[in-house]
């Protein structure tokens, strides 16, 4: 019997060892000439145990993704349930888009209940990696990266999907030097987008350390604005809720041949909704949404 309960123990809380979705043929809107590309990034706040509201917040996301014309969504803290199972085929399939999800902590089969990262993407996923980032802050604190290239109009984007630690502040930045390094250790011309919850602020080493690198784009155009994404403390209380900080972020890295040239930013999921039961805000997060310009130039 103790070796049955060491062995669940051990399975408890592990990232996964692959990913699963749709990489293809789910993304039913046509995007056959678009002149831009949308990215939108969230925690969507897995709630766990008690996964408050999770259905309803679900339903808003995706219409607002819908809304705001994204054509790919980086998505962290997103759970896999006993009562609603996979949240990431969910929004893929209310939003109508292909999708890519990788485990980082828990276990359906082990304790009903799992969170990680997905990609969603109106565009073709046509190759899917990740690793996990050491070191580990605990038990139920595995932090892993998922990656995926997607095909979109004349060309290719990689993008990166990660949500670093918040225990730690030495372990957080070392896992974002080893972000760092997966992300530069892949050789690749196309552009890069790299988006999630870093729980690190601006003047931290490991945020300033990755602006050598990658363009922080919130910054990039809004130079003067604290851009404070964290953290809604009730999900119920109406629009004059107070933020406190700035921990989530998306980069952009430029390819040898880039065919994106960053527009825009701006907040998403910064208002609740109103529903029928009261305000809603969708998560305990701010989203960021990026607009590039799509060039009219060739595929590799």
């Amino acid at each position: 019997m103790s070796l049955l309960v060491i062995a669940w123990l051990t399975q408890v809380s592990r990232p996964g060892t692959q990913v699963e979705g749709c990489f293809k043929g789910c993304a039913s809107l046509d995007t056959s000439h678009p002149s831009e590309l949308r990215v939108l990034s969230l925690n969507i706040l897995h709630g766990f145990p008690d996964f408050e509201n999770l259905s309803t917040r679900l339903e808003l996301i995706a219409e607002e993704v819908a809304h705001q014309g994204a054509d790919v969504v980086l998505l962290q803290e997103v759970p896999w349930t006993w009562q609603l199972g996979s949240a990431a085929r969910i929004l893929a399939e209310r939003t109508q888009m292909n999708y890519a999800y990788l485990r980082s902590n828990g276990n359906r089969y082990a304790i009903l209940f799992e969170e990680g990262s997905a990609v969603l993407s109106r565009f073709p996923i046509i190759g899917v990696e990740f690793a996990e980032l050491q070191p580990s802050a605990g038990w139920f604190e595995n932090r892993t990266v998922l990656h995926a290239t997607l095909e979109i109009p004349n060309g290719y984007i990689e993008v990166y999907v990660t949500h670093l630690t918040h225990r730690d502040g030495t372990t957080n930045r070392l896992q974002a030097l080893r972000l760092q390094d997966y992300v530069e250790a892949y050789q690749s011309s196309h552009p890069a987008i790299i988006g999630g919850d870093f729980n690190a602020t601006p003047d931290s080493p490991q945020i300033e350390t990755l602006r050598l690198f990658w363009k922080d784009v919130f910054l990039a155009t809004h130079a003067t604005e604290t851009g404070y994404t964290c953290c809604i403390d009730n999900l119920n209380l109406g629009p004059a809720e107070p933020l406190e900080k700035r921990i989530d972020y998306l980069f952009f890295r430029e390819g040898f041949s880039s065919s994106l040239h960053l527009t825009d930013v701006q907040m998403a999921f910064d208002q609740p909704f109103k529903t029928a039961y009261g305000w809603q805000w969708v998560s305990d997060h701010i989203g960021l949404l990026a607009v590039f310009r799509i060039s009219p130039t060739p595929k590799d």
